[in-house]
């Protein structure tokens, strides 16, 4: 052989022998983390000794230690199976070893697998013990809604019935109530039901002058008719879920929302208000209890805002109402009311229905019309000129002022004056649309730091004053 040859066959082996180190060192970094992470049941597998025979002598028995090392630290202390599994997996990849490889991996492909599946299922497991679960839509058995008054009143949820002044909401709202205690039907075309227990909170009439005589001429069963005797109660009131569970009324009604949020809580503010409604939401649910909200409107302005829109408060009331009903005149003949159904969020919306207040506060349908909820609304009390309709700028004045107050429900004057002034509003006018809207006025701080509040009429004066000196916002006119 010349030396070139020699040479040549050298470097040959050379990068052979390096090829097969490194191949050694990957086969044993793979043991190493095998042995480490692997399930007890695989320690002893097809897969762990074909790993172990590819490495050299020295390496396969250290290896061996480390195999033994594992069984003893995981206190499986029958280590003496080594040897006698080793010998086995020797002898049957002596037969066959491409088929002894192949199916090798096969097995501990299969086994990570079923262990990625068995430590999916315990987590979920053990994810499902906590306060927070879930589960696939599957696992959930569909149900038609329930109704107490079919389509207006879901069971299990909450309702408003909201209406301007004079629209006659409690009229309307106490003639259901007395119906639902007799078993009668809403209106013609709804079908009666059996008697049930209704309780009705209202802090706007006295039980013993107002309610009670009107609610014996609809001629309720004054025994399943129950009014609060005593101070309110709040939405979140445990006591009052307590007395819920006890009485296990049909319908639970607040007559009107604002009078039973609780001290400090701002109906304009979604954050004060949507834990009461999650939790009243909860409390209608457990006691498949429907629950009606009764809701003042804000005077009607240019016409531009639907009735939804027109609803005090935050507009997670109406968000979290699975129906709406909104009552007002009819246009055309102002002596008779109208009841639309503005939302369902179950199905269709029922038929809006006329009615009448007779003159012992009773209520007699008319029979369906097809006004809607926003033409109702639209005709009711909308500031006029003249000719009878909202001059231009005073329609832009209400909108404008109407956007500030659906923040925070108030605005400092100054502050309107001076926005108001950018989109070519005039003082006067402007304080037409604070008439027109009935805001009322309140003066903070002493000369010549005293500045002037608006704010809206359902709010009470103290609380307005504590939201004021509590918040630092900037007041921006949208």
């Amino acid at each position: 052989m010349s030396k070139g040859g020699f040479y040549m066959d050298a470097n040959k082996y050379r990068t052979a022998y390096d090829k097969a180190q490194a191949v050694q060192h990957e086969v044993w970094t793979e043991l190493c983390q095998h042995l480490e992470h692997a399930p007890d049941a695989q320690l002893l597998s097809d897969y762990t000794a074909t790993l172990v025979y590819t490495l050299d002598k020295d390496r396969r028995e250290e290896a061996l230690r480390l195999l033994r090392g594992q069984l003893y630290s995981r206190q499986l202390r029958d280590t003496g199976r080594v040897e006698s599994w080793f010998t086995d997996c020797g002898a049957r990849m002596g037969q066959d070893i491409e088929g002894f490889v192949a199916n090798a991996r096969q097995q501990y492909v299969q086994a990570g697998l079923a262990e990625e599946q068995r430590a999916e299922a315990e987590a979920k497991q053990k994810a499902g013990r906590g306060r927070f679960r879930i589960r696939p839509a599957s696992a959930f058995a569909p149900e038609r809604a329930a109704y107490l008054v079919q389509p207006y009143l879901p069971r299990g949820m909450v309702s408003i019935l909201g209406g301007v002044s004079a629209a006659g909401k409690t009229s309307l709202a106490l003639d259901v109530c007395a119906r639902l205690t007799r078993g009668a039907a809403f209106a013609p075309d709804t079908p009666p039901q059996p008697p049930a227990t209704v309780l009705y909170l209202t802090a706007e009439n006295d039980p013993n002058k107002v309610l009670r005589p009107r609610a014996e001429a609809m001629g309720a069963d004054l025994d399943r008719l129950y009014f609060q005797d005593g101070a309110s109660y709040s939405m979140g009131d445990e006591e009052l879920a307590a007395l819920c569970r006890v009485y296990r009324p049909a319908l639970l009604v607040f007559d009107p929302i604002q009078s039973y949020l609780g001290q400090g809580v701002q109906m304009n503010r979604a954050e004060q208000v949507r834990p009461l409604l999650d939790h009243l939401g909860a409390l209608a649910k457990e006691l498949d209890m429907a629950v009606l909200l009764i809701s003042h409107m804000s005077k009607p302005g240019p016409g531009v805002c639907s009735a939804l829109d027109r609803l005090l408060g935050s507009s997670d009331f109406r968000n979290a109402a699975r129906s709406i009903l909104i009552a007002g005149r009819d246009p055309e003949h102002p002596e008779v009311r109208v009841v639309a159904h503005a939302k369902n969020s179950l199905g269709q919306p029922g038929e809006s229905q006329r009615y009448r207040i007779c003159p012992q506060g009773t209520v007699a349908y008319d029979g369906p019309c097809t006004l809607t909820a926003d033409a109702i609304i639209r005709e009711a009390g909308t500031p006029a000129t003249g000719n009878g309709r909202p001059s231009a700028a005073l329609a832009n004045a209400i909108e404008a002022l109407e956007k500030q107050l659906s923040f925070v429900g108030w605005v400092e004057a100054g502050e309107v004056y001076r926005l108001c002034a950018e989109r070519d509003i005039s003082v006067s006018t402007i304080r037409r649309a604070r008439v027109a809207l009935g805001l009322k006025t309140l003066y903070i701080g002493n000369q010549p730091n005293r500045k002037n509040y608006w704010y809206q009429p359902e709010l009470e004066e103290a609380s307005v004053v504590a939201d004021i000196t509590n918040q630092n916002q900037q007041i921006q006119l949208a």
